[in-house]
């Protein structure tokens, strides 16, 4: 694989590569979803510390981009991608078995130094893992196609991840219809077993030793900081960095609370809350296929409609779910959830492509660094956000319901405010003047050509 010398398009193996994504998925709703619901329904703990533990990946971003740079410039072995993914993935699957070592020790005592130690030691060994190997499985993904083929290539990925996400909320809710130390364990080593399998197969063979890979131009050996200051310099670049970092704040803040509001509000079981998952991310993968196709025939740079109608999409349900816990109608929990699926596929395919056109060709590296930032960092924040206000409004109001409700009508807000940001954005201005990605948006349709 070379610059002269383009990779061909592989279906089979561009599929190959998704199942990674089975893995992730399986790992990240057993550590944001099931244990979040355990450690604050099940124990009673408070929200804040658990929405911290989950953010603390998120908060540790920026070694997306040092990894990145690593693999593009720093060989192992002949190799450029393999190691450094492996160097977290595999440190990541051996942190799961400290969960229920977690959860046995705060059931005992909610305030031991011993378990909130070793879930922190947990949650740094897992965030890090996550963030050294996550960067660097995309550009593995990239250098496997050819410049007019990476964002089918992407496209296909990201569809394992979005399917996984609901998959991997049934089959835990199955493992533990209700929490116990037994089948939380159960839950764990199903977890593992079904990560390391995706991913040992998605990664063998996936690359040739000394392969030179896409990403590798004269422009990475730039110093960042001077490439920072001249991108921060553009107006729109600033303005759409809030953007990013806004809605990833305002679209995940729930993360860390949506379960336990089920078992605080509703008083459902832990199999119940954990199916959540499946039903949002249904409507994500429903409408992410049908807008990329309904819009395939965009340029990136005229997704800005998309995204208006997805974040006002986005945070209808929202507010939806903020009355739906205020007036304990149950029976509307499901659908505003799948409404709210809905809303972000929409969001998502918007928000990528707007993204793709915010992405100068001659600084690809230094913007796609910089949008991670945004998108990783802010969502961690988000997340901390969540329990940080669920807690607040609980202890001002006494009422769950109530502190629930305060944390998704202040999501739909945020998302309003996104829209504002949005429109001052001059993106096709942008994609002209920079060198930007005046390209079609990701055609998800084409894999079936």
């Amino acid at each position: 694989m070379s610059i002269s010398t383009p990779p061909r398009f592989s279906l089979p193996r561009t599929l190959k590569l998704g199942s990674f994504h089975i893995g992730s998925s399986f790992t990240d709703v057993l550590t944001s979803g099931v244990l979040n619901r355990v450690l604050i329904s099940d124990l009673g703990l408070w929200a804040t510390p658990v929405a911290l533990l989950s953010a603390l990946r998120y908060l540790l971003a920026p070694l997306s981009i040092w990894a990145g740079y690593r693999s593009d410039t720093r060989p192992i072995f002949g190799l450029h991608r393999l190691p450094y993914i492996l160097a977290g993935r595999l440190p990541m699957v051996l942190s799961l078995p400290l969960l229920p070592v977690v959860t046995a020790l705060l059931a005992a005592d909610p305030r031991s130094p011993l378990g909130w130690t070793i879930a922190l030691i947990a949650f740094v060994i897992y965030g890090v893992g996550t963030l050294v190997s996550g960067s660097t499985y995309l550009a593995l993904v990239r250098d496997s196609a050819p410049p007019e083929r990476r964002g089918q290539a992407m496209s296909i990925v990201q569809i394992f991840l979005v399917v996984s996400f609901p998959v991997a909320g049934v089959v835990y809710g199955l493992l533990m219809p209700a929490y116990d130390q037994v089948a939380f364990w159960r839950a764990v080593l199903v977890g593992m077993a079904v990560a390391a399998a995706c991913f040992g197969f998605a990664l063998f063979g996936a690359e040739g030793r000394g392969q030179p890979t896409a990403t590798s131009t004269p422009q990475s050996q730039i110093p960042f900081s001077h490439l920072l200051r001249e991108m921060w310099a553009d107006p729109h670049t600033r303005r759409f960095f809030l953007f990013l970092a806004l809605g990833a704040v305002s679209a995940f803040a729930q993360d860390a609370v949506l379960e336990p509001f089920g078992g605080d509000v509703f008083g459902m079981a832990a199999g119940e809350t954990t199916r959540f998952n499946a039903y949002w991310g249904i409507g994500v993968l429903v409408s992410l296929i049908a807008t990329v196709i309904v819009t395939r025939r965009h340029q990136a740079h005229e997704q800005t409609g998309t995204t208006l109608i997805g974040l006002a999409c986005t945070a209808l349900p929202l507010a939806l779910l903020g009355a739906v816990a205020l007036t304990e109608a149950r029976a509307l929990l499901i659908p505003v959830l799948l409404l709210f699926g809905l809303g972000f596929g929409i969001y998502t395919v918007g928000a990528v492509s707007l993204l793709m056109a915010m992405t100068s060709d001659r600084r690809a590296g230094a913007y796609l660094g910089l949008w991670t930032v945004a998108q990783l960092l802010f969502r961690g924040l988000g997340i901390f956000l969540g329990g940080f206000v669920r807690d607040t409004a609980l202890l001002v109001t006494g009422s769950p319901a109530a502190a629930y409700a305060t944390v998704f009508f202040l999501e739909a807000a945020g998302l309003l405010v996104c829209m504002w940001l949005l429109l001052r954005v001059d993106v096709p201005g942008f994609a002209r003047g920079r060198g930007g990605a005046l390209v079609p948006a990701a055609n998800l349709a084409a894999t079936a050509e």
